[in-house]
């Protein structure tokens, strides 16, 4: 629909991305109003626009306008000019000098303003000075609302067009006629798709030199978030064809441009890496031989060796258990490197190494610093040593990058490092290059640093493989914890998780009563579904003495009838059903009602949370909520259209309505979304499980998530194709070779 008329008021800003809600007077609808919700950058209240978009039913506001454009329009009649004057859009015009204004121009007044200004000044009350400065503002407002208006002629969103104009002001004019690629250099979040959209709005032809080098560097971007860190050069040449659709030899020409100005560069001689990419991995290895270079230059006396034994010795004796000779080892080398690396699978023994280094670093009083890539992570380090251990982002001190809130930026780099003499880093394998560098860039030599991880797991969503490179490469220190100890040797869990590891399928034909891994046949995803839901309300909770809250479902998929998206809506209308008594909200396809259990799915450096203490005093104020944080509803403001979230029981933050798209539903996540968290009874259903995703080390990381219980429903021969199939897809990084270029 398309209506016009004035703003008359804000009902609320979000000045961060825009959206807005506003009432809209307009003779255009029965009630001579209506609530308008979209991006309002560039509106201000008396403007007079024609709005265009969809008529949509609120459950609680009721009828509004869902907008996807809008357009200024001059105002024609007397009441509505006078209204845009008072509004207070202009600063020094309020209802009494409105009318002067229009009495003195009458229809005239709004060209006046744009092409004689100085004539206000014949207007009782205003100055020549004041007249200029109003000239001024209306210039201003009306150059931003011409720009949007511009910027639709293209077919830009209005979100879009609020960066464009935000970045580049009255030069977006000629970027976007002339050279629209350079939007999605500058603005993050902005694709090549995007982009490529403009340009044949505006005519740039398909084998245009900026349109080839941008959708180079576009399928490398992709490359990054397939995990790798540089990709052939004839398999980028492929790709880049599939998505410029033109020739072979224009593509190489134009990868010669790219790395001419220094946008990429090429290796070995044909690995092709984004130039900042390069960099981070270059900077990781000669950061890494700083600090083991560090170590081997200090000599140990026979009195510091004497000590160091004796000490290590008294902690040992502690344990009421034997510790293995790996173990031993790994405790030596821990303290006697700048470098050391330990990897095992459960029940090895990697937290006992963890506390004895922290006892013995302690003991001799050394500065120790605990973190993990994840709240959950940093939780388990925490519960599990005693120590506070944080999140790597939070250690770094990570804030949003200027006004994008998915963005980064750390406090913490070469010129503000930590102080610390140790650093011990758990769950490795999640970390990226990017994560990595930024912590090491904030390390000073001198400290030690301590990677701990399970190398058999997922690698990290991000660039990279870094864990597994490190340990491979043979430059470090390092111990690979193989045996299952005492303590653990009963739990079928981690007794099964050692066998699958080696490529042998547990039994699940034996379904003992006193275990703690169960697999129910399953081939009907109906029966499987229902099963899923006893398992979760009744079965669980009573023979394990868990809430079903603490039960995580792990899928496979987001996709198919067992993919997270379709189980999360069976499970919230079984686990918290609708009651007229539970406040809840829609977004979307989405209904998020009080007592959900939800999960952040994309990083925010700007969203605020508070932790609570006594009489719900606020004890501590943050930023920053992560991909992966894991939370439930405790309040819905259904006025201001809010949830607050708790995550991990103790940070509090509050989701205002167009942050709301960053939750989703969390009974049932991703195995790769659980990595580096534990819940005491998981539930896994493999029965349609895509072919790609049937491989060894994504049910190794889903059975080694649980602490009590894993239950697995559905198809053991897809469960033995998953054990048997040990082929990763090959992840493309150079940082082993990076490594050997500094260490050789």
């Amino acid at each position: 629909m398309v209506v016009k008329g004035s703003v008359d008021s804000f009902k609320y800003v979000n000045d961060i991305n825009h959206f807005g809600i506003f009432i809209l007077n307009t003779s255009e609808v029965k009630d001579g109003s209506i609530a308008v919700t979209g991006n309002v950058f560039g509106l201000s209240e008396g403007d007079y626009i024609e709005v265009t978009g969809n008529e949509v039913i609120h459950p609680v506001y009721g009828k509004q306008i869902k907008m996807t454009s809008y357009r200024a329009v001059q105002p024609t009649d007397t009441d509505a000019v006078i209204k845009y004057l008072a509004s207070g859009a202009l600063k020094g015009i309020g209802p009494k000098m409105a009318v002067r204004i229009f009495t003195t121009f009458g229809v005239n007044t709004l060209d006046i303003l744009e092409k004689e200004p100085e004539r206000l000044a014949e207007v009782k009350g205003i100055s020549e000075n004041m007249a200029r400065n109003i000239a001024i503002e209306y210039a201003s407002k009306k150059s931003m609302r011409d720009a949007m208006m511009f910027l639709q002629n293209y077919n830009i969103s209005n979100s879009l067009a609020a960066k464009i104009y935000e970045k580049y002001d009255e030069k977006m004019y000629s970027i976007v006629r002339e050279h629209p690629y350079k939007i999605a250099e500058d603005i993050f979040g902005v694709g090549f798709k995007t982009v490529d959209g403009i340009a044949r709005e505006v005519g740039i032809k398909e084998n245009d030199s900026e349109r080839i080098m941008s959708g180079i560097q576009y399928t490398l971007t992709l490359a990054l978030e397939d995990g790798h860190t540089y990709l052939p050069m004839d398999l980028l040449v492929e790709k880049s064809k599939e998505i410029l659709e033109v020739s072979e030899d224009l593509i190489e020409e134009n990868i010669s441009s790219l790395t001419i100005t220094g946008k990429i560069t090429i290796k070995n001689p044909d690995k092709v890496f984004l130039k900042y990419v390069y960099n981070e991995e270059a900077y990781c290895a000669s950061k890494l031989k700083a600090l083991k270079d560090a170590f081997a230059k200090t000599k140990e006396t026979s009195l510091e060796k004497e000590y160091r034994e004796d000490a290590i010795e008294k902690i040992m004796s502690n344990y009421s258990f034997e510790l293995d000779d790996s173990q031993k080892e790994a405790i030596h080398a821990g303290i006697e490197n700048g470098i050391f690396l330990l990897t095992g699978g459960p029940g090895t023994g990697k937290t006992t190494i963890i506390k004895a280094l922290i006892e013995y670093f302690f003991k001799d009083r050394r500065d120790v610093v605990l973190a993990a890539p994840t709240g959950r992570a940093a939780k388990r380090m925490s519960e599990a040593t005693g120590f506070e251990a944080k999140t790597l982002h939070r250690l770094l001190e990570a804030k949003a990058l200027g006004d994008d809130s998915e963005k980064a930026r750390f406090a913490r780099n070469e010129a503000n490092p930590l102080e610390a003499d140790v650093f011990i880093i758990d769950e490795m394998s999640m970390v990226d290059v990017f994560l990595f560098a930024a912590f090491l860039k904030a390390v000073q030599v001198g400290s030690r640093v301590i990677l701990v991880g399970d190398m058999n797991q997922l690698p990290s969503v991000g660039a990279g493989n870094i864990f597994r490179d490190l340990l491979n490469c043979g430059y470090f220190a390092s111990e690979r914890l193989t045996e299952i100890h005492r303590q653990s040797i009963d739990s079928k869990i981690i007794v099964n998780a050692h066998s699958v590891n080696k490529g042998v399928c547990p039994p699940l034909d034996k379904n003992d009563e006193s275990n703690d891994f169960f697999f129910l046949e399953r081939g009907e995803k109906n029966r499987l579904t229902n099963d899923i839901i006893e398992l979760v309300k009744n079965r669980i909770p009573k023979k394990f003495n868990v809430d079903p809250s603490e039960i995580q479902i792990l899928s496979p998929s987001r996709k198919g009838d067992l993919g997270v998206e379709s189980l999360n809506r069976i499970l919230q209308k079984h686990l918290n059903p609708e009651d007229k008594r539970k406040s809840e909200i829609t977004r979307g396809d989405n209904i998020f009602r009080l007592g959900d259990k939800v999960m952040q799915i994309k990083n925010n450096y700007d969203l605020e949370w508070v932790c609570r203490g006594f009489n719900d005093i606020i004890v501590e104020r943050g930023e920053g909520v992560y991909n992966g944080d894991i939370g439930k509803i405790i309040r819905i403001n259904e006025f201001e259209r809010s949830v607050t979230v708790l995550f991990d029981d103790v940070r509090e933050t509050t989701y205002a309505r167009d942050e709301i798209e960053e939750l989703e539903l969390a009974y049932a996540i991703t195995i790769h979304k659980s990595q580096g968290s534990e819940y005491p009874a998981i539930v896994i259903p493999i029965l349609d499980t895509p072919r790609m995703l049937l491989t060894r080390n994504l049910f190794y990381t889903a059975i080694t998530r649980a602490t009590d219980c894993v239950m697995i429903l559905g198809s053991s021969e897809k469960i033995k194709e998953m054990v048997s199939n040990d082929s990763d897809r090959r992840r493309y990084t150079d940082f082993t070779q990076r490594l050997k270029e500094v260490m050789d």
